[in-house]
């Protein structure tokens, strides 16, 4: 880059959240844009998401500056208090448009990022009625609606999947950006962070940032038989809302430990043999980079479906086994397990299989392509 654009401070607005599945990769592409001050000079962030989300928590507790608009996703229930959300939604859609344009005029970036979800939608369009230039990531095999409906007007497209870029024009294929405290722990200090024992197989479960109410449940009415048959140990998240009973319950067990929310996955990750999870693609990507085997229950809610074409994706590559949410009520996930853990040799493989999907680079790659643009068009 030649010394003009080295003066330049860059001010960038970044969106995305309502899961960790969203949030984390946005703020994998804002550690990655700050280790490049010394090649572009000052850069400024400004984070918009919503206080519902996971987003408020997280990025208020990390310092970074935050900025909530009123919006919320479309629910797919079919309860009152589901219909009463969806018809408030061109209410929130519109308040959120204007908070999103009062919120760009003040800051006035040079630059906004994208990383889906409903939460991105207001913002990136409001940012592409001020010809402000913008990115979009999108994480699943199949692109979610602010995508797609943004996708046109996007100076750029970044797909977390191959099989993605024949869905959206000009996509580019560069994996999903990853958080760099991700790093391996040795196996036995990660043990020991969670109290259990060094010579069992040890199993990781979680339901995505929030946790999974089916998977709990399931593994509430099922614990016993599976310790009984299984010579394991368990890593379990269970999301907030399941905590207190849960906990209250299988506590007492010296191979369970049991969290509401897990802040050091590098050392989860690090600690597990067989991750059993939902398939959300910074999921997957984080079991790719650690080379984690694993039994995936994809979200039958998900948007379009998404969840089990990622987690079909991983299984046709052998890193992978699905067991459907409907299927936890038969024998498939306690086969898998079983199958699965008492073999070394499937073990390793599923593994190998694993990292070959990994792109541990696409942070970097991504904020190189960014800059690129910035730097021949800014």
């Amino acid at each position: 880059m030649d010394n003009e654009f080295n003066d330049i401070a860059l001010k960038v607005m970044v969106t995305g959240g309502g899961t960790g599945g969203h949030l984390f990769p946005a703020i994998a592409l804002v550690q990655e844009l700050k280790t490049r001050h010394e090649e572009i000079g000052k850069i400024e962030f400004l984070f918009i998401g919503t206080q519902r989300g996971i987003e408020s928590r997280i990025l208020q507790n990390s310092g970074y500056d935050f900025r909530p608009i009123w919006i919320r996703g479309f629910q797919r229930g079919l309860t009152f208090r589901d219909i009463g959300i969806n018809l408030l939604f061109p209410v929130r859609l519109v308040v959120s448009l204007f908070q999103s344009y009062f919120i760009l005029k003040k800051f006035r970036p040079d630059i906004a990022i994208g990383t889906g979800g409903f939460t991105a939608g207001p913002p990136l369009r409001v940012a592409s009625w001020m010809k402000i230039p913008f990115f979009i990531h999108e994480q699943n095999v199949h692109p979610g609606a602010t995508t797609q409906m943004l996708a046109k007007q996007a100076c750029r497209i970044y797909v977390s999947f191959e099989e993605t870029v024949s869905k959206l024009e000009g996509a580019r294929y560069l994996g999903t950006p990853l958080r760099r405290t991700l790093k391996n722990i040795p196996k036995d200090q990660a043990i020991r962070f969670f109290e259990l024992q060094l010579n069992k197989r040890t199993l990781l479960i979680f339901g995505g940032s929030q946790g999974s109410r089916a998977i709990n449940r399931h593994w509430a009415e099922h614990i016993s038989e599976y310790l009984e048959t299984n010579d394991f140990q368990i890593i379990w998240q269970t999301g907030q809302s399941d905590y207190e009973e849960l906990k209250a319950e299988f506590g007492h067990l010296q191979s369970v430990y049991i969290t509401p929310f897990i802040h050091e996955m590098e050392i989860a990750y690090s600690a597990a043999d067989v991750v059993v999870s939902r398939a959300g693609a910074l999921t997957l990507a984080e079991l790719c980079l650690y080379g984690k085997p694993s039994i995936l229950i994809p979200l039958p809610t998900a948007a379009g479906n998404h969840q089990e074409m990622n987690a079909r994706n991983f299984e046709s590559a052998g890193a992978s086994t699905v067991v459907l949410q409907s299927e936890l009520s038969t024998t498939k996930l306690g086969d898998q397990l079983k199958t699965i853990l008492q073999d070394a040799e499937k073990i390793n493989q599923m593994s190998k299989n694993a990292l070959a999907l990994a792109r541990p680079d696409s942070a970097k790659l991504i904020i190189d392509d960014i800059l690129e643009y910035v730097e021949h068009n800014l």
